[in-house]
């Protein structure tokens, strides 16, 4: 089924139009999901750098906490009673009980970020006191064996530096205790003093659950240790007691000092916006990340691609409508002119007045009004000529009727009369006589009528074909005439159709009574040939040719041959033969002159 102009544009205009819209949707939701993205990673960023420096601050705090205390000598305790914090004394200070008492003790009291304190020394004695009962001093058969290990390490390694060590479960699979040591050496004697960091504060300080804090509801920062067990409580496991592996593609990254920001599933396998780095934690390799789950990330572009599509579906069907009328704008003009065209096919010829446009369709209009005007006058021109042509055709007929009449009137009727009345007025004894001389006469008027059959449809034509009817023609010229004729023919000429046979023949006689009758020549050639597939026909005079006022229009014999020639669709060229004469050459196609 064929559409219509109309339907066409306003199929390529909607197409346009969404195709336009939709670039323009996608190119806008690709941005903001971009710039979204962006953003949420800035957010992340924060989160992350503000946990590490807090975190960080954290350790520097408890380092610091280490060297304020750490600046009180001890002496050696008497393992043969019990002893207590408060009854340590400086070595090279002149302090009282009481000022130690109220002093160390209450230092130790007020350091929330440690839970307990161990004082470790060269001979193997040792004191244990929880911060938040630090009166009772245990004795080192209290110490778990890890404990010692690593305390008898740090004496051998003869380091005076603040360290931090982690401290693992029997099983050795997940840290139990984070312990800040440093090494006190005094004359013939050196003490581990240590403090077991409060991992409480690290996880108030990583765990945070406000949504309003820049996680959202499925954000969290958490640490990861090099073993790639989480070292800070998860946000999604808050109370669980098992170790928690991250062996994610960000841990990998921050473990190999890179500081950045991907798109990864996190430890419970889900799709996450992470950003990552490294902490410096005084030897303890710790990785911080912060990260937000896609999928709630992704909500605001989410609602914004619906709003998109939403607006896209409106602005569509708003452009539906506009371009529906620019469609009919453009094509009620068209429709118009394909009226007034069906108004031409019956007949009508009236120019087109009532149509409003301008630009192409304006000047479509004006070319249309002129076409009318065009056809209008060709009609008119075709009507005069086929009523020239029918009283061309009906003055011929006349004509050859009156020829007809005239001949039979002056040869046929009278020679018919004088033998009636040459054999009414016979004696009997004149019978055989008159019998002869009607014989004569009757043998005169047969050969007249031969003559007059010939003229109207020669015998020789219809038999023997165009070549020998034409040599027929220029015999009986030359006999009756004293003109000479010429016949000069291709050999293995193609066979032609009856009406060209019969339309070349016409054209000849034509062609030679003007020739007998105006042209004053003495010679007449017609020449048949085939050149570049057509079929030429010439007959050529050296009479006077034709004169500078003549005029085609107003010469029957003229028109007869060109109605001829263009019937077979063919063309006439007629010029003047040199020195003297006319040249008629016909230039027929050979394909429409073949009797195939």
């Amino acid at each position: 089924m064929k559409k219509s102009l109309a339907k066409k544009l306003l199929i390529y205009f909607v197409l346009l139009n969404l195709l336009s819209i939709t670039i323009v949707g996608i190119y806008a939701y690709t941005q903001a999901k971009e710039a979204l993205i962006s953003r949420t990673f800035d957010q992340l960023i924060s989160v992350r750098i503000e946990k590490k420096k807090r975190v960080e601050d954290f350790f520097q705090q408890c380092k610091h906490d280490m060297q304020v205390i750490s600046s009180i000598e001890f002496p050696k305790l008497d393992k043969t009673k019990k002893t207590y914090i408060s009854d340590y004394k400086l070595t090279n200070q002149n302090i009282s009980h009481d000022l130690f008492k109220h002093g160390f003790t209450s230092l130790i009291t007020n350091k929330q970020n440690f839970e307990s304190i161990y004082i470790y020394q060269s001979d193997s004695l040792f004191i244990h006191s929880d911060i938040q009962t630090p009166s009772i001093a245990k004795q080192v058969g209290s110490l778990l064996p890890h404990h010692k290990q690593l305390f008898q390490s740090i004496l051998n390694k003869q380091n005076d530096a603040i360290t931090v060590h982690e401290l693992f479960t029997a099983q050795k699979k997940f840290p139990s205790e984070i312990i800040i040591c440093k090494v006190i050496s005094q004359p013939n004697q050196k003490t581990v003093l240590a403090f077991q960091i409060n991992s409480d504060i690290i996880n108030t300080i990583m765990l945070d659950n406000n949504p309003l804090n820049g996680l959202g509801k499925s954000g969290e920062a958490y640490l990861v240790g090099k073993d790639n067990l989480l070292r800070s409580t998860s946000r999604f496991q808050e109370n669980s007691k098992l170790p928690i592996e991250a062996s994610t593609q960000g841990v990998k990254l921050a473990f190999q000092d890179s500081t950045g920001t991907s798109i990864f599933k996190d430890y419970r396998g889900v799709k996450v916006l992470s950003s990552y780095s490294k902490l410096n934690l005084m030897g303890l390799e710790w990785v911080v990340l912060a990260e937000i789950d896609h999928q709630e990330a992704m909500v605001p572009i989410q609602n914004y691609g619906y709003n998109i599509s939403y607006i896209l579906i409106i602005l569509s069907l708003f452009l539906l409508g506009i371009v529906a009328i620019i469609a009919n704008t453009i094509t009620a003009p068209i429709r118009k002119l394909r009226n007034e065209t069906e108004k031409i096919s019956s007949g009508i010829y009236e120019p087109v007045t009532d149509i409003k446009a301008d630009g192409e369709i304006l000047e479509l209009v004006e070319a249309f009004n002129h076409m009318t005007k065009t056809i209008k006058k060709q009609q008119e021109n075709l009507m005069l000529a086929h009523d020239k042509s029918i009283s061309s055709m009906i003055d011929g007929q006349e004509a050859e009727r009156s020829r007809l009449a005239k001949e039979l009137h002056d040869g046929l009727a009278q020679t018919i009369l004088a033998i009636k009345m040459r054999i009414e007025n016979t004696a009997p004894e004149n019978a055989s006589v008159v019998l002869k001389e009607s014989e004569e006469m009757f043998a005169s008027l047969m050969h007249e009528i031969r003559s007059m059959s010939n003229d109207l449809m020669p015998a020789v034509l219809r038999e023997f074909g165009l070549v020998n009817a034409l040599r027929s023609l220029l015999s009986q010229i030359e006999e009756n005439s004293e003109l000479k004729t010429f016949l000069v023919v291709d050999d293995h000429l193609p066979k032609l159709n009856k009406k060209t046979k019969t339309y070349l023949y016409r054209i000849a006689q034509e062609a030679v009574n003007n020739i007998i009758k105006h042209a004053q020549a003495t010679q007449i050639k017609i020449s048949i040939h085939i050149e570049n597939d057509l079929y030429l026909f010439e007959i050529c005079d050296n009479g006077i040719g034709l004169t500078d006022d003549f005029e085609y229009n107003k010469s029957n014999g003229i028109s007869n041959i060109l109605d001829r020639i263009s019937v077979l669709g063919g063309k006439v060229l007629f010029c003047n033969n040199s020195p003297h004469g006319l040249k008629i050459q016909c230039e027929i196609p050979f394909k429409n002159c073949s009797n195939e």
